[in-house]
């Protein structure tokens, strides 16, 4: 009877497990394509002529608007920040003051 019982059990929770698995696996269709990098872009020099201003949401956007960034990202000393490269990011350093020091794309 207990045998039984274990089989039916593990049946179940392998019914179970499996729906759970289906549920989160990920569905073709909805994924987005990553865009080529050929259509990535980023041209931080274009967008020099920011350096050496007090940073705001209004500057960053100018920057990245000249250097035909897709998203600008601000970079200030001792920040913790990913090391993913993204090519068609505008990097925004800046001091401890909020000065724009410098611009990277990546």
């Amino acid at each position: 009877m207990q045998a039984r019982y274990a089989l039916v059990l593990i049946g179940q929770l392998s019914s179970f497990l499996t729906l759970v698995l289906l549920a989160v696996a990920p569905r073709p269709g909805y994924a987005q394509p990553a865009a080529p990098l050929a259509q990535a872009r980023c041209a931080a020099g274009q967008a020099q002529s920011v350096v050496g201003q007090l940073y705001s949401l209004e500057l960053a956007d100018k920057a990245r608007q000249a250097a035909e960034a897709r998203e600008v990202r601000k970079i200030e000393p001792g920040g913790a920040y990913t090391m993913e490269l993204s090519p068609d990011r505008l990097n925004i350093e800046v001091d401890r003051a909020g000065i724009v020091t410098s611009l990277r794309c990546g």
